[in-house]
């Protein structure tokens, strides 16, 4: 049998001869430059000086057809390989039946449904600028976590990261073909980083957060990204808009989901109404958004007159006002939430004054992680006001609301400016009015 790699066309006898000759020949420590032989480099001859002069050797020796053939039966039944010196042991080559019942096995090492990731047309245009603007950021990845090896310079390299993490959220440029040529959704690109214990928490959540977007093939940076905007007058003749999701936005996500679902604790909105977009909440002035027998499935902190508190990782949360001994709808869903004990989604708004709560976004709103109802009391029988406690669930990460974990981000509070600058108006700011 012969060896697996290609050795040109040498006899099984030659072959014996060569490595009898290179038995004889003792390795050195360092590599000893050789020139290439028969039209390739063999790294093998720079190793172990004398390989390439022996196999140049006149062929002292041949077999004849039958003497091959026998060998090669002696070979073939023998029970130990003999030796084979700089060369891995002779394995039995033996051949199974053929397959029945076959399918093909998905390979590819991205962890997220995205099975676009194979089917990507490889052909198309693409910048080799662009696609260096993404390797660099798998270039910082790695001088990330060999700032940690090295146990200096950690700060540095995590800060220099973090920011450019935050600017890919803006890229205008990013296509199917880059991503896939960068290869930062694989196992050494975006998933290092959220996967790793080592790497500060706000930069694995902002990775993990862009990871998700790119799977989901949400490439467009726009803030309003599948939101028709309508400017009009009203019979005042007082400009007014309207917003509402685009029917044909390809990747809506619906609200209707107990728990946190693809949303990552910090996510960030300029409108109540692109909370709609992504799944974060379901309705685009309430605060309170459930279905009837489910309960609860979200809840926004914001202004209104309500008696809430907002202590952070425990808050208190208004129903809203109905008649006496009839709760209100929404409140009904917040008593579902109690009995059923599931987490409800909280996203706190600019809107709150600041001097009610420190953990307000400056702007828009934000996603700050799943809460429970540990209880809840009546402050008005006559109109049948409940206030829910709800304390914030273990093993989250901490509320993004100072330092350099703060969100909104400097990159998305300066693209929220240019959208109020486009439109010609500051009523983005609101987007809130009442529960």
């Amino acid at each position: 049998m012969s060896d697996k790699r290609s050795r040109g066309n040498d006899s099984v006898g030659t072959q014996t001869n060569r490595f009898e000759d290179r038995a004889k020949l003792a390795p050195i420590s360092h590599p000893i430059k050789a020139e290439p032989h028969d039209g390739e480099h063999n790294p093998i001859l720079c190793r172990y000086p004398g390989l390439k002069s022996a196999s140049k050797r006149k062929r002292n020796t041949t077999l004849t057809d039958s003497q091959t053939i026998k060998k090669r039966h002696d070979h073939s039944v023998t029970s130990k390989p003999r030796s084979r010196p700089f060369a891995p042991p002779l394995r039995l080559k033996s051949r199974g039946k053929p397959l029945i019942n076959t399918s093909v096995v998905d390979t590819r090492i991205t962890r997220y449904d995205a099975a676009w990731y194979t089917a990507v047309d490889m052909h198309k245009a693409w910048k080799r600028s662009d696609l260096q603007t993404l390797l660099y950021t798998a270039e910082l990845i790695k001088k990330a976590f060999h700032a940690v090896e090295a146990g200096h310079g950690q700060e540095v390299a995590f800060s220099i990261l973090r920011r450019r993490l935050h600017q890919m959220e803006f890229y205008d440029f990013v296509t199917e073909i880059l991503v896939v040529k960068s290869k930062l959704l694989d196992e050494q690109g975006f998933p290092a980083v959220f996967d790793s214990t080592v790497i500060p928490w706000d930069l694995r959540a902002d990775a993990l957060m862009l990871f998700k977007k790119w799977c989901m093939r949400q490439w467009d940076p726009d803030l309003l990204r599948g939101i028709v905007t309508k400017k009009g007058t009203n019979n005042r003749e007082k400009t007014l808009s309207t917003r509402s999701i685009d029917k044909n936005y390809p990747t809506k996500v619906s609200a209707n989901h107990v728990g946190a679902g693809d949303l990552v604790n910090g996510q960030w909105w300029p409108l109540q109404i692109c909370t709609i977009r992504d799944g974060a909440h379901g309705t685009p002035e309430g605060g309170i958004y459930g279905q009837a027998g489910k309960g609860a499935y979200s809840i926004i902190m914001s202004a209104g007159g309500y008696a809430d508190i907002d202590e952070g990782d425990r808050i208190k949360y208004c129903g809203t006002s109905g008649e006496e001994d009839k709760p209100t709808a929404f409140t009904e869903r917040m008593l579902e939430s109690f009995e059923l004990k599931n987490p409800i989604r909280v996203l706190r708004s600019s809107a709150l004054a600041e001097k009610h709560s420190r953990y307000r976004p400056v702007k828009g709103l934000r996603y700050d992680g799943t809460y429970n109802i540990t209880e809840y009391e009546i402050l008005d029988k006559g109109t049948s006001m409940h206030r829910f406690t709800l304390e914030r669930c273990a093993g989250q990460d901490p509320i993004r609301y100072q330092g350099e974990q703060v969100r909104p981000t400097e990159e998305e509070l300066s693209q929220y400016k240019k959208v109020q600058a486009h439109l010609g108006s500051c009523s983005a700011e609101k987007g809130f009015e009442h529960r």
